[in-house]
C-alpha cells in the first residue's frame, strides 16, 4: 500500500515537472540588447498573427491595447501589454512574414532630419522547419518628433 503511493505521488510529480518545462518562456528586457539612442528590446514572441513583415510605431495606449488585442486573439493567456510612459517613449514593433526564422535586430540612426531604423542580418542560421511562425519584436525608443525611415 505504502509503495503504490509512493507510485502515485513520483507519477504525479513526474507529470507536474513536464507540464512546467514544457511552458514557453517569454524574452523580456534585454537590457544588454539596447544601443547608445535609447532603443531598447522589450519582447521577442513568436507569433504575431501578422502575415506580411511590417513595422508599427506605437505613440499612445490606445494603439498599444489594439496591438496586443490582435496577438492575443490566439493566446490563452495573453500577454500583457508593457507600462509604457507616452510623454517621454514610444514603441516600434517589427513583425516578421511566416517565412522569417528568427527575430529582427534593429539598429537605430538619427540625424537633424529622421530617425532610421535599420534591419541587421541575424546570425542565426534558417532552419528548415514544419512550424508556422510570425516572430515578433518589440523594441522601445525615445519620443521624437522625427519622421522614421526604414531601412532593409
Amino acid at each position: 500500500m505504502v509503495d503504490s503511493r509512493m507510485l502515485r505521488c513520483a507519477i504525479c510529480l513526474f507529470l507536474v515537472i513536464i507540464q512546467l518545462s514544457s511552458c514557453k518562456s517569454t524574452a523580456q528586457r534585454n537590457s544588454q540588447e539596447s544601443n547608445d539612442l535609447g532603443l531598447e528590446l522589450l519582447l521577442n514572441e513568436n507569433y504575431s498573427g501578422f502575415e506580411e513583415e511590417q513595422y508599427i510605431l506605437i505613440k499612445n495606449q490606445k494603439e498599444l491595447n489594439a496591438f496586443y488585442g490582435i496577438i492575443n486573439r490566439t493566446r490563452k493567456p495573453g500577454l500583457t501589454p508593457p507600462s509604457i510612459d507616452f510623454t517621454t517613449e514610444m514603441i516600434l514593433i517589427w513583425c516578421g512574414n511566416s517565412s522569417a526564422s528568427s527575430f529582427a535586430n534593429l539598429k537605430l540612426i538619427e540625424n537633424d532630419e529622421f530617425l532610421k531604423i535599420h534591419k541587421l542580418d541575424s546570425n542565426i542560421s534558417k532552419k528548415e522547419s514544419k512550424l508556422v511562425v510570425s516572430p515578433f519584436s518589440m523594441y522601445k525608443l525615445p519620443l521624437s518628433a522625427k519622421t522614421l525611415k526604414i531601412e532593409k
